[in-house]
């Protein structure tokens, strides 16, 4: 920027050039600008002024080219006032820029000004930004003194020219300059196009910013400074503490392939905390943490950093045991031993592979339970983990075949609440689940997995029917087999939303194994309004195909419809499902829910085989049912409770 004849010396020249930048653009902003034009000579000051010194007595203090060490306070002589008979501007055609430069003048015709106010008003004509020159000339005449404000007009900006910007993108770009594209330049438009690359950087936690700007013939070339990764180091505190060393429980390549930020990228606060979020989610450190440090090759037009990234190790593995005597379930209350046993390892092979192993013995059977997990199977491009296991587990049937609430009195019922009637679903299965990132927010699980199962009673003897007479099976033999296949998508938002979605189907590769589809999904929702939060959830299930009663879904319970026991709403080929939650806060630590939930079965509990549900007179459906000539309606049920909050 030039500001040509607003002092005789050019520090008082480059001064107000460094203030208009301060002011308007910011360091190292402007420096930059400051190139656009050379700063005028002390000579060039003086002519400017010298006219005004002839015809303006009170502007002759400026045409000796004095020093700011030289200059003394104006006189009152110099402060007074003369009458200004003209005004005009000169030195462009343009009458848009005629107007800017008249309207930033204070000075007016047929009054009388100071020295004072006439270099404010070249500084406010050249704060406007368009002119690169702005030079005050003044003519004797005998109405008074007609200043005459010569400018040039910065040029035509017809391109600008980024450079050294890796990771800014074009668009950005193109958006901060294009109201200038065409268009005489304007400093404080520019600078504020410039302020705007460098939020874009700021924003996104970049080290990044415009350094340098050179004008030619138009063309704006503008310099860009980005931080660029320098050394990626790893420093491993071993457990319990100790010294720093460069090698740890996990393989350096382990670690490695979690960062995003590598030797060469452009350095990203957002990135560095997401890698330090990805090496804390291995679970194999208390603590993760970067140290950026200038590296030996950094210059100022080429700047770059090197990283430290600091693990403090912790352990992991574990191992746990157990065991006594229990007498449920055996005639005549024989105790009989049962015992447990854990394993858990999280860097199997310091790979930072996951394996997990159990063992419960029982009076019955063992049960036991199997998974490997490999976080990232042979450095996959698309970061696909693979899970394989092998269980052998039991899960309670009484929300499906349980005694109906009723029924205190029936005979088959009174076997139920003695226990004889209990029902437990085990489930003897091995499976492969490969999962991988899709998108942004998106990932998505496929799986295939064995299963044989079976209805037990508390002694471990096979069933094939429950107290009712409903059939447990769907083959009618002792157990049931199915090869299943999977394909999960799971949707993981911004804050609390997320959205499951999953397809399974049964293989029938042997003709006496099940065939059938099923079909869920899930949607929850979590929204603040102020302190007040609400929750909103809904999902729903269909199955095709052969169904086993004990794969139906129970409607009811903690999961589903609260105020109801497990399954006592219904068991459905179909459901449907939704729950609302307004959550205020009390008194601290007091918060205040009130929550409406709802299910159905759709009317899809007589399909299920023998028709559990049915033939123990559950609904269907929660909450009172209104009944109209052409429908139906029921009021799903509320409740008010009370918990404490979170500390």
């Amino acid at each position: 920027g030039v500001v040509a004849g607003l002092a005789a010396q050019p520090a008082r020249a480059t001064a107000v050039v460094s203030r208009w930048c301060d002011r308007h653009i910011g360091r190292p902003l402007a420096a930059a600008l400051t190139q656009l034009s050379p700063a005028p000579s002390a000579r060039q000051h003086a002519s400017c002024f010298a006219s005004l010194g002839t015809s303006f007595p009170p502007f002759a203090a400026l045409s000796l080219g004095g020093t700011a060490a030289s200059a003394r306070a104006p006189s009152d002589e110099e402060e007074s006032r003369v009458l200004i008979s003209e005004v005009t501007v000169s030195g462009v055609e343009d009458p848009e820029l005629q107007r800017v430069a008249l309207s930033a003048l204070s000075t007016k015709p047929n009054f009388a000004h100071t020295l004072k106010e006439v270099e404010e008003d070249v500084r406010r004509v050249f704060a406007t930004g368009y002119f690169s020159d702005v030079e005050p000339t003044a003519e004797d005449t005998r109405d008074g003194v007609k200043l005459t404000i010569k400018v040039e007009a910065n040029p035509v900006l017809s391109g600008v020219i980024v450079s050294g910007a890796n990771a800014l993108p074009a668009a950005v770009i193109t958006k901060a300059f294009a109201t200038q594209h065409g268009r005489t330049l304007n400093f404080g438009q520019f600078s504020r196009g410039m302020q705007s690359l460098n939020r874009w950087y700021e924003e996104r936690g970049i080290f990044g910013q415009v350094v340098n700007v050179d004008m030619q013939g138009g063309v704006a070339n503008l310099t860009v400074a980005e931080a660029l990764v320098g050394q990626v180091n790893l420093r491993f505190v071993p457990v319990g503490g100790g010294e720093a060393k460069p090698e740890g429980q996990v393989k350096r390549e382990i670690i490695m392939r979690q960062l995003s930020t590598k030797p060469g990228r452009v350095y990203s606060l957002q990135e560095a905390k997401r890698d330090i979020d990805a090496v804390y989610s291995m679970g194999i450190a208390d603590d993760v943490n970067i140290l950026p440090q200038p590296a030996e090759d950094s210059t100022s037009t080429c700047p770059k950093v090197d990283l430290t990234l600091n693990i403090v190790e912790r352990k992991t593995g574990g191992l746990s045991a157990g065991g006594g005597l229990s007498v449920q379930g055996t005639e005549g209350g024989f105790p009989r031993p049962i015992g447990s046993f854990a394993y858990s390892q999280r860097n199997l092979f310091n790979r930072n592979q996951k394996l997990t192993a159990s063992v419960q013995m029982g009076q019955m059977d063992s049960l036991f339970r199997v998974s490997h997990t490999d976080p990232w199977v042979g450095g996959d491009a698309y970061r696909t983990s693979r899970t394989c296991s092998l269980m052998n587990t039991r899960s309670s049937g009484n929300a499906i075949h349980g005694k109906a609430v009723d029924a205190e009195d029936s005979a088959d019922a009174g076997d139920a609440a003695s226990g004889e009637g209990g029902l437990v679903v085990g489930r003897l299965s091995g499976g492969v689940e490969y999962q991988r990132p899709l998108a942004t927010g998106w990932s998505g699980t496929a799986g295939l997995n064995w299963q044989r199962a079976k209805c037990i009673d508390e002694r471990g003897n096979a069933q094939t029917q429950d107290v009712y007479g409903s059939p447990l099976t769907f083959s009618g033999q002792e157990h049931d087999t199915m090869m299943m296949g999977l394909l999960r998508m799971v949707y993981s938002g911004k804050g609390d939303t997320q959205m499951v979605a999953s397809v399974e189907q049964a293989l029938p590769l042997r003709p006496d194994w099940l065939n059938f589809n099923r079909f869920r999904l899930r949607a929850e929702r979590t929204t603040r309004v102020g302190p007040w939060k609400m929750y909103l959830c809904g999902k729903a299930g269909a199955i095709l195909g052969d169904l086993p009663p004990y794969e139906a879904f129970p409607i009811g319970g903690t999961n589903s419809v609260r105020g109801y026991a497990e399954g006592g709403i219904g068991t459905g080929r179909n459901f449907v499902g939704a729950t609302s939650e307004l959550i205020f806060p009390l008194v601290k630590p007091l918060d205040g829910t009130v929550f409406v939930d709802y299910g159905s079965d759709v009317d899809s509990g007589a399909s299920v085989l023998g028709d559990p549900a049915g033939a123990r007179g559950k609904p269907g459906r929660c909450g009172p049912c209104f009944e109209f000539l052409f429908s139906h309606v029921t009021l799903p049920l509320a409740y008010l409770r009370w918990r404490l909050s979170e500390i």
